[in-house]
């Protein structure tokens, strides 16, 4: 971990930045700064609640606002835009070199129901205030800048990271099932093959984002080199009894699946922390059957969901759990694995250009792995090398209006990403 440094100064007044365009070039610099937290708060706020909190889901009516908004932001800045057959936002900046690779930046547009501010646009408003800031410093790349502004990334009946997974071409939209699914949304199988891009010319993808839990913001720390991001394993767990008279069942003779699959959390609960303290596992979502007040549940079904670097680590704990479920009397269980995304890993040659660029710059940083799935994970599936930079989420808040990021911090990632770029274009990137 590198020490502290002053490199990082204070977001300017907006009613400052006119007069500021025609000075120096540490002067622009903080132009870009205030012009990125500026854009946030505004396309961020883009379905806004009474509560403060944000809904954008993906291809409503507010996403594609937001999308329309960071679009002719990047038209402005000389960019080539365009949406894509399943609604990403694609930007394209030109570079000197036609035949080099491109420098890729992305995250996404949409937010969970009730979400925060922060969550996916800090990384696509992060994106192109890098293009604005190489505006106003003159500065053409030698390679081709593309940003993506992905739809989609939160969880669907189309599945997370639906988005950048159509343009990876991780998607097999002929499914049964899917076709239906896609047409909710006015979107069809023919849009997701449409949207497959040709990955051979991306030389890598960096995604900007928010940390979304609490170690570097209990740490103090300005930045997180991401070193991976996560397995999520999720598993549909059915729990059977049998439905009886609520009042006329004696405790003894009850077979209530409810009360099953909640001694099997608990016990899962327990074993999760004992394992590791870098494993999670979380039940977010349960429904019982018949749901009547006045009858025992014949049925409970939970959603257990399991995250971890280390795929023998949430083997350890799916086999466990199953072991488990063995013992619990008066209940029978079965298991349907529902998701599988295994860890990824960031390219070991971008995690140490961002940790050298951090520790010149005196940023306090630590490399850690990403507990969340983000769009870079189907990029790095599909062979695109990939890197991420995490600021703080102040109390480790996300997906919840409360989410929340300070402006510095804001700035110095993305003084980082911008730094990465450069040092990417002038000497980190082979051509082949």
């Amino acid at each position: 971990m590198s020490v502290h440094g002053a490199g990082i100064q204070e977001t300017l007044p907006a009613r400052r930045l006119k007069k500021i365009r025609q000075s120096t070039r540490t002067e622009v610099k903080h132009i870009f700064m205030s012009r990125l937290n500026e854009l946030l708060q505004t396309a961020g706020s883009i379905g806004r609640n009474e509560d403060g909190s944000i809904t954008r889901l993906g291809f409503s009516k507010e996403y594609f606002q937001a999308l329309e908004l960071l679009k002719g932001r990047m038209e402005e800045l000389g960019m080539q835009t365009e949406v894509d057959p399943v609604g990403n936002l694609h930007g394209i900046f030109i570079g000197k070199n036609p035949s080099a690779k491109a420098i890729v930046l992305g995250s996404h547009l949409d937010t969970v129901i009730k979400g925060g501010l922060y969550d996916g646009m800090l990384g696509v408003s992060g994106a192109i205030e890098i293009v604005a800031r190489l505006k106003d410093e003159r500065r053409t790349l030698n390679h081709m800048l593309e940003i993506w502004g992905f739809n989609m990334e939160e969880s669907s009946i189309l599945g997370g990271t639906f988005g950048s997974r159509c343009v990876t071409g991780m998607i097999d939209p002929d499914v049964p099932g899917y076709p239906e699914k896609l047409a909710v949304f006015g979107c069809s199988p023919r849009n997701v093959r449409s949207a497959r891009q040709d990955l051979k010319k991306y030389a890598c993808y960096l995604e900007y984002h928010i940390e979304q839990g609490d170690k570097l913001d209990h740490a103090g720390l300005d930045i997180g080199v991401v070193s991976g991001i996560v397995s999520v394993i999720r598993y549909e767990v059915t729990a059977n009894g049998i439905s009886n008279h609520a009042g006329t069942t004696m405790m003894d003779n009850r077979n209530d699946a409810l009360v099953g699959m909640s001694k099997l959390i608990v016990a899962a609960e327990q074993r999760a922390r004992e394992l590791s303290d870098t494993l999670v596992f979380t039940v977010g979502k349960i429904s019982v059957s018949p749901g009547q007040e006045n009858v025992i549940p014949g049925q409970a079904v939970a959603t257990f969901e399991m995250r971890h670097m280390d795929k023998a680590v949430t083997d350890q704990l799916y086999a466990d759990i199953q072991s488990m479920a063995k013992k619990i009397p008066n209940c029978d269980f079965a298991f349907t694995s529902t998701v599988s995304k295994y860890a990824t890993a960031c390219d070991p040659r971008l995690i140490r250009i961002m940790n050298e660029i951090c520790q010149k710059n005196r940023i306090r940083h630590v490399i850690m792995p990403s507990g969340a799935g983000h769009d870079a994970n189907p990029m790095a599936h599909e062979g695109v090398p990939i890197g991420m930079i995490f600021v703080p989420s102040v109390k480790g808040i996300s997906h919840h209006g409360a989410e929340y990021t300070d402006p510095r911090h804001i700035d110095i990632g993305a003084d980082i990403l911008y730094k990465t770029i450069l040092e990417l274009d002038e000497n980190g990137l082979q051509n082949k």
